[in-house]
């Protein structure tokens, strides 16, 4: 990262704060348009940059040894809110599990994921988490997801995208009953059984535009969705209930992030690496 400072900063012609290693490299003796200059420190820091509004994954510290109601870990979120019942004579949590032990792919080793079953029970489990403030224009918000069987006869499971929190509006319903079809707002999805993990991104264009986008879990199809919004996504919900028994029919949760949008970002980055 100190190379790219010193590099953006020779590049923008500000000598006095670069930092000068011999055989590392020297400033030009042939002086290069500023505009040149202003676009190659540009393209530099958008192809360095890791920097996310939040962002969150199963296996940080505060979920260890258990994942529990209040637990906050990463950045960019609140504390998670997680509720459920066993119904009549089943079972309703939260826990972490590997998604590879059910041949889910691409998600990691360890993931949030939901039990509520069996079917017919009324069990139920939901987990709620809210982001510290509601989407920028422009921002996404992005999720791993995993299934691999469906959710059985009376069974449903999914993810709610929300603004006003989880009490507020819904403004997104991705959801899995007892086949393959995965459903948006109750209408088709992804049609088809797999095993890879399902990234999906939520997208403010505009004030009243979210655009949906991702890939399905069968390796060759995708998804892409505009719907209109009165205000920002600023909560979500993972869910389960009456699902079929065993860890292969829940849902699993991974690698929460919300990235700012271009401009904000090239900001953010800029700013780390010129100080």
């Amino acid at each position: 990262m100190e190379l790219f400072k010193n590099l953006i900063n020779v590049l923008m012609d500000n000598p006095e704060r670069a930092r000068y290693k011999r055989g590392t490299f020297a400033k030009p003796s042939v002086r290069i348009p500023h505009s040149i200059r202003l676009l190659v420190a540009v393209a530099l820091a958008l192809g360095t940059a890791s920097v996310q509004a939040g962002i969150d994954v199963a296996s940080n510290a505060p979920y260890t040894p258990t994942w529990d109601s209040g637990d906050n870990g990463g950045s960019g979120f609140g504390a998670w809110v997680l509720s459920g019942s066993g119904g009549t004579g089943g079972f309703g949590g939260a826990e972490l599990k590997d998604p590879t032990a059910v041949s889910i792919t691409g998600m990691g080793t360890t993931a949030f994921t939901l039990y509520a079953d069996p079917g017919g029970s009324g069990a139920f489990s939901n987990a709620d988490r809210a982001f510290s403030s509601p989407l920028n224009i422009g921002d996404t918000f992005s999720i791993q997801l995993g299934i691999n069987f469906d959710s059985g006869a009376t069974g449903s499971k999914g993810f709610n995208v929300y603004s006003g929190g989880v009490g507020g509006t819904q403004l997104v319903n991705i959801n899995n009953f007892g086949s393959a079809a995965i459903t948006i707002n109750g209408n088709p999805m992804f049609a088809n059984y797999g095993t890879n993990a399902m990234t999906l991104n939520f997208q403010l264009t505009t004030a009243t535009n979210l655009h949906v986008f991702g890939n399905g879990r069968d390796g060759s199809e995708s998804y892409s969705g505009n719907f209109t919004v009165a205000a920002a996504p600023d909560a979500f919900r993972l869910y389960a209930s009456n699902l079929q028994t065993g860890d292969i029919a829940k849902p699993y949760l991974n690698t929460l992030q919300i990235v700012p949008e271009p401009s904000t970002l090239l900001l953010i980055t800029l700013g780390s690496l010129l100080t």
